[in-house]
Formats: structure tokens, C-alpha cells, sequence
């Protein structure tokens, strides 16, 4: 009867050590399969910080533009050549001059 305790007591042993075997090979796999996730996670988002950068300089050089289109649309010499080309005139004695305080 002693043999048969010994032989289930290194059964027990043995398939602890399986069990122990599996798990460690699965932790491994399962590290693996996340650092190769979360880099895969990184890269998507570095590519989509980047096309948001290179979207924001474009929208930066665009305003530029625009600021300059306006600057030119707002010059004094402009508005008065348009208003002359439609035979209108400033008249100096309907102008009010508004100052703050």
C-alpha cells in the first residue's frame, strides 16, 4: 500500500509540473501576442499623429493665405477705386468721427 501513495504523490507532482508547463508557455505566448499589439497600437497612432500634424500645417498655410487675401480686400485704395468704378463718392461733410470714453 505504500507504493501506491508514492506513486500517486509523484503522479500529483508530475502533473503540477505539466500544469506549471502550460502556464508558463501561455503567459509567454500571451506577452508576445501583447507586445506586438501594443506596438502595432503605437505605430497606428504615430501615423495618425502625423497625418494630423501634416493636416494642421496645411490648415496653418491655408489661413495665411486667407489672412493675406483679406488684408488685400481690405485695403483703403481698393474700397475707394471700387466705389469710384460705381460712381460713388465720400463725402467729407456726412463722415462722424466716434472715439471711445
Amino acid at each position: 500500500m505504500g507504493r501506491i501513495v508514492k506513486s500517486r504523490k509523484k503522479r500529483r507532482k508530475i502533473d503540477l509540473l505539466h500544469v506549471a508547463e502550460a502556464l508558463f508557455t501561455l503567459s509567454l505566448i500571451l506577452l508576445l501576442a501583447t507586445s506586438l499589439l501594443i506596438n502595432t497600437m503605437n505605430t497606428s497612432l504615430a501615423m495618425r499623429i502625423q497625418a494630423m500634424q501634416e493636416e494642421a500645417d496645411a490648415l496653418k498655410l491655408e489661413n495665411q493665405s486667407l489672412r493675406y487675401d483679406i488684408n488685400t480686400l481690405q485695403n483703403k485704395e481698393r474700397v475707394y477705386a471700387l466705389a469710384e468704378e460705381a460712381d460713388l463718392y465720400q463725402d467729407s461733410d456726412n463722415i462722424i468721427a466716434v472715439t471711445g470714453g
